[in-house]
């Protein structure tokens, strides 16, 4: 089969930043990338304390950031077994799903947007882009399938948004494996930060938290059609598909070519006392 990917990880190549939007768990103490330094520990995602939301029932959600670095589950193996390739894994972390993937026979692509998380993902053979989701896409349309997976469905702190975009970089017959919330009834975007065991903070930046009648009251009007929801070992998962409309007609096949190799460019990467 014809690869859609290039063959190596992409080639750091350092860029000044100018006027940086705020994403998660960056800035200030860093405590994101000094958890993923270190393949371990907890980190606290709560409503920044000047935010409306600052102790809502909720909203304040425990990361065990050692299960972002370890394997995958083997619940999470068999949901990438229903899947088909290629496979975008929007905020990939450390690369978990996307080895489990290439362990699979799945051509797989991550984006991120930490640096520290890229760098241990292509450590790990995987490929992997230090960006937003909102920024251009390599193969925008041909993702055959495509994760919002560990809480990611909060990218950006706009569900509704978040959906629209995915809706462009995926197929006329993909999939969109979204996990929400356990509990159907939470819905809520905020300004958040993340914060260390040792007090190391975030900047704030926006983010959201959903359950399943809070994605499900946005993806229709996204262009989404919901197959029944998944509970699994306490998890909550579901599958959308685009629905099809005049401007986007269902094609019997889509065709997959090779992409030249991909640059990923890096704002910084901050280094940790071993």
């Amino acid at each position: 089969m014809t690869s859609l990917l290039s063959p190596r990880c992409p080639v750091v190549i350092p860029v000044p930043a100018v006027g940086p939007v705020p994403v998660f768990g960056q800035g200030l103490g860093e405590p994101y990338a000094r958890a993923l330094h270190l393949g371990g520990g907890t980190l606290t995602l709560r409503p920044h304390d000047a935010s409306p939301d600052a102790g809502r029932r909720g909203c304040e959600v425990t990361l065990d950031v050692l299960g972002w670095c370890s394997e995958t589950s083997v619940l999470e193996r068999n949901l990438l077994q229903t899947l088909q390739g290629p496979v975008l894994d929007i905020g990939c972390g450390p690369g978990r799903m996307l080895s489990a993937a290439r362990s699979l026979g799945l051509s797989a692509l991550g984006i991120d947007t930490s640096a520290e998380a890229v760098n241990l993902a292509c450590g790990r053979g995987a490929r992997a882009l230090e960006q937003s989701v909102f920024a251009p896409v390599p193969q925008s349309g041909n993702w055959r399938s495509a994760l919002l997976l560990d809480g990611n469905i909060g990218i950006g702190g706009n569900v509704a948004r978040l959906l629209r975009r995915c809706r462009q970089l995926i197929t006329p017959l993909g999939t969109l494996l979204v996990e929400v919330d356990p509990d159907d009834d939470i819905d809520a975007a905020y300004q958040a930060v993340l914060e260390d065991s040792e007090g190391n903070r975030s900047e704030p930046f926006a983010w959201a938290r959903t359950g399943r009648r809070g994605l499900e009251a946005r993806a229709t009007a996204a262009g989404w059609a919901l197959a029944p929801t998944e509970h699994l070992q306490g998890r909550t998962f579901c599958r959308l598909s685009p629905v099809p409309d005049r401007a986007r007609p269902v094609r019997s096949s889509v065709k997959i070519v090779t992409a030249a190799p991909m640059v990923r460019t890096a704002q910084k990467t901050t280094r940790f006392p071993a």
